[in-house]
């Protein structure tokens, strides 16, 4: 039993555990103390564990470095103003016009978004603004629609017109006629919105195969990302095809034979009609760090759309750390036994300023000369031994009962008659 039983404790990071590690060239001008900020590549998101947490930045003292990372999310910040709609008319073969008044000046406001229960409309509208109802500004002219597929539920529609920060008391919106007439406008709301999309990096991604599947009436698109690992949460079909409408269900996988679904029924479209030009070909998904993604969509009765290229992206990450400029550094990974690291500087973040931050650089991937690879435990290494351990034991100890048994027997008086 003592050789089927293994165990004991070790530090974190122990250099002969990590099976690689890439030099880390500082940025120059920097001082001791500097924050700095490094982007894992290709060949650190194939080689390290699932959510890198067997990243370790250590520097030529062999000290390990603590390091926060960071993935960019979008952030949206959206703040509503109520507003009195008034002056509403409209001016035949000109445009339908309104006024929304915030009661007073000086609040600061990015957005007004109008309400109209049209569902077919497309125009162009202005917005305009004013502190004394007298005097007024012209801020941006922008495209307003809404487009419906009725025998498919579908409806698209953006009525919310995004201006440059003003502080005006007064709105004044006139959304043009184009030969439709009149626009009913059923009210209105003013907004301050602040949004900061997430920074994405594209990924390398080739279509490897397009196969058609006439029982169920759909395309299936496999695309190769390349390398395990990359994270990928967003796409883009580029398709020659117009005035298409398609339901397409993303899935992933790491071996094209065991497939997971991401998406189900998610809806793209192209149209160029009298009535509304616009496209929707993206589709965002759970992120996934499998290989492959398949695409299926779905037909009907259509012919398959003509697609060119599937284009992928995924969210930016980054580490970023304190050092000094008089020492050297290496990042290792590759370690699947390794934990994810806890450090203070999680809990300090928020109040550090890391914007704009130096870049440092690595070096390509080298292997860890000091790396041993740990092995299996006895009882994977020689499946045979277990078994074999237990029939000898069961062996000897039918042995011994037998010897005890005979040692009794042989003390027991005879039996009389």
């Amino acid at each position: 039993m003592l050789l089927l039983v293994a165990s004991g404790a070790k530090a974190d990071f122990s250099q002969d555990s990590w099976r690689y590690y890439k030099d880390i060239v500082l940025p120059s001008g920097i001082r001791s103390g500097d924050l700095v900020e490094l982007s894992p590549d290709t060949e650190v998101f194939a080689a390290a564990s699932g959510g890198l947490v067997d990243l370790r930045v250590i520097s030529d003292e062999n000290q390990e470095i603590p390091y926060k990372l960071e993935i960019s999310q979008a952030q949206h910040k959206r703040t509503s103003f109520i507003v009195s709609v008034r002056d509403k008319g409209y001016v035949p073969g000109s445009y339908t016009v309104f006024t929304a008044d915030l009661g007073q000046a000086g609040v600061l406001h990015n957005e007004i978004e109008f309400r109209t229960p049209a569902d077919e409309f497309r125009r162009t509208a202005t917005v305009e603004a004013s502190n004394d109802g007298s005097a007024w500004a012209l801020l941006v002219e922008q495209t307003v629609y809404a487009f419906t597929v009725r025998e498919r539920g579908f409806t698209t529609r953006n009525t919310a017109i995004k201006y440059p920060e003003s502080t005006a008391r007064y709105l004044r919106v006139k959304i043009a006629d184009d030969g439709e007439g009149a626009l009913k406008v059923s009210g209105a709301t003013v907004f301050y919105v602040k949004e900061t999309p997430a920074a994405e990096v594209p990924r390398s991604s080739s279509i490897v195969s397009i196969d058609r599947d006439d029982t169920q009436s759909t395309t299936q698109i496999v695309i190769d990302i390349g390398t395990p690992g990359l994270p990928n949460h967003h796409l883009h079909i580029n398709a020659l095809n117009v005035n298409i409408f398609r339901e397409v269900d993303v899935q992933s996988s790491q071996d094209r034979e065991n497939w997971r679904t991401l998406v189900r029924a998610a809806e793209i479209f192209s149209f160029d009609t009298p009535k509304f030009v616009g496209s929707n070909m993206d589709i965002t998904y759970p992120e996934t760090t499998s290989r492959y993604l398949r695409l299926v969509i779905h037909d009907e009765d259509n012919p398959p759309l003509n697609v060119q290229n599937v284009a992928v992206w995924g969210l930016w990450r980054r580490l970023i750390f304190t050092v000094d400029p008089q020492r050297s550094y290496q990042l290792y990974y590759g370690n699947a036994a390794a934990r994810k690291p806890s450090y203070d500087i999680e809990r300090i973040f928020p109040y550090l300023i890391t914007e704009g931050l130096p870049e440092a650089k690595i070096s390509p991937q080298a292997a860890n000369p000091d790396f041993a690879e740990e092995k299996p435990p006895v009882s994977e290494r020689f499946p045979w031994l277990f078994p074999v351990v237990i029939a000898a034991a069961a062996i000897i100890v039918a042995l011994l009962l037998f010897i005890v048994f005979r040692q009794v027997r042989k003390s027991l008086p005879p039996p009389q008659e």
